[in-house]
This record gives structure tokens, sequence and C-alpha cells, in this order.
């Protein structure tokens, strides 16, 4: 979370077309992840590539209205509506994996959702903020959350790299048309600077490591971790932008915070109940609970 709290603020500072920002990025990154995967002696497989197709669509189309949002708006209004995420993959996760939700902390985003409202409406005049920005970063956050339960759910035995490896060529030709429409227009050297930055920081290291942590967390887990993202995009985009806070917006963050943090906490209380062994209703039953210890 932590590189891709990074990422919308180079995407910003490229000051590129941000269809062709994603374009070249998947590029960059396909090329690095199956550069990998030969190094490992393997090629990528019609198996691996199949698996990969409905994850690689969702991953592409995610991408770029991600970049689309970023460079349309403050990196506060485009990270806060990201962080509304966990409100759709924990029931994904609950619904399609099994995994544990509590009902009860659902009521949490209604302070969060107040939250985002505050944040969209009191942007400070002087901003960046605009409705085409605050329009692809929300779908850019429903593809997010469509994704992260497509590659749950695909993946089956795939490590990371050869996942990696096979969903990025999809994805690249997924971005291919927009680019294509966009005129294909030039990128400059200042922006190839960045597009290499995030190929590292987001599609070698916070990708690769999402992956990496569905193997032993559930997907609601990895969803409410971006609690922390916005609040630290906020701080880059302060200190490498220089981007203005409102009052107002700085209350708005607090509220989604705290009715994401109350959320996580009430999930993973529910969690650890559900995993405690149910106790003896009966002598018989403490005897042979006493006997399998």
């Amino acid at each position: 979370m932590v590189g891709f709290s990074l990422g919308s603020t180079l995407v910003k500072r490229a000051d590129s077309p941000p269809v062709m920002l994603a374009f070249w990025r998947m590029v960059t990154t396909s090329i690095v992840w199956n550069a990998l995967l030969i190094t490992t002696g393997r090629r990528p497989s019609w198996t691996s590539i199949r698996r990969g197709v409905v994850p690689g669509i969702l991953f592409g189309l995610n991408l770029t209205a991600f970049f689309v949002g970023a460079t349309n708006n403050s990196i506060a209004n485009a990270e806060l509506i990201g962080a509304l995420a966990p409100f759709l993959i924990v029931p994904i996760g609950a619904k399609l994996f099994g995994e544990g939700i509590n009902r009860r902390a659902l009521l949490f985003a209604l302070p969060a959702l107040g939250g985002v409202t505050l944040v969209l409406f009191s942007a400070p005049p002087t901003g960046d903020s605009s409705w085409k920005g605050n329009i692809f970063s929300v779908a850019a956050m429903l593809l997010w959350a469509c994704y992260v339960a497509a590659t749950r759910h695909f993946r089956g035995p795939l490590d990371v790299i050869e996942f990696m490896a096979s969903i990025l060529p999809v994805a690249t030709l997924t971005v291919l048309p927009f680019a294509l429409l966009n005129g294909f227009s030039n990128v400059s050297w200042h922006g190839w600077k960045y597009i290499l930055l995030l190929t590292f920081v987001t599609g070698l290291f916070a990708h690769g490591l999402i992956v990496f942590a569905q193997r032993t967390i559930g997907i609601g887990t990895i969803g409410v971790a971006q609690v922390a993202q916005p609040a630290l995009a906020a701080f880059w985009s302060f200190l490498i932008l220089g981007e203005p806070l409102h009052r107002l917006q700085l209350v708005g963050m607090g509220l989604v915070l705290t009715g994401l943090l109350a959320f996580i906490t009430a999930t993973q209380r529910a969690n650890r109940h559900a995993l405690l062994p149910a106790e003896p209703t009966s002598i018989a039953e403490t005897s042979v609970a006493l006997d399998d210890r």
C-alpha cells in the first residue's frame, strides 16, 4: 500500500497523457515480469495465459481509469474514492470465497461515505478536482475490486512470477485500443522517467506483493489494508506536488480513516471469534475434547 500510495503522485508528476502512461507502463512491466519468468527457466504457457485473460482485462481497464482519474483530480480526492474499495471487496470475499464478514461492521461505511462526500465538496477552488476525475476514480475503484476478486479466482496453482507474466500481456492489449484512439501521442523523456519509476514501484513491487499476499490472507484483509493509502498519498502529494488541503478535507479524511479502521477492527474481531473452537456443552463432549488434546 505504500507503493500504491506513491503511484498517484508519480502519475501526476509525469505530466504526460494518462492513457499513454498506462499503455507504456503496461509494456515495460510486462517485459520485466516475463524476463523474470525466463530467468527461472520457464516460458508463458497457453494454460497460464488463459487463466490471466479476465484478470488481465480488468487490470488494464483499472490502470487506465486510475491514471485518467489521477491526472484530472486532486490526489486527496482520487485516493479517498479508491479507499471505498474495501466495502466492495469484503462482501465479495465473503460471498465468493467464504471469507468471514461481520454485517454490523458494514455500518461503519456510513461515516466513511460522509467523509468522502465532505472531501469531494470542500476541495479548494484552486485545486485540480473535477467531476471527470471523480467519475474515472470511481470507475477505477470498481474495477480494482473486480480485479482483486478475479485474481483470487483464476490464479489457481500459478506462482507470483508466472501469474503476473501471464496477465500483463493481456492487460497491455486491453489498453492498446485506448492508446490508438488517443492518437498514440508521444511521451517526453520527463514522462519516461516516471514510467520507469511506476514500473518498479507499483508494477513490480506493489502488484507483486498483492498477488503474493493472497496465498496467506483473504482478499477482504487486502482490501481493508487500503485504509492507510489516502493519508500516505495526501502526504506524498503535499510533499512532491505542493497540493493544498482544505481543513474540511482533513476532517473528511479523518472520518474515512476512522470508519475504515472501525470496520477493520470489527471484521477482524469477528474472524478471530469464528476461528475459536466451540465450548463443549456436556460432560461427554468435555471428555472427548480432552482426549483429542
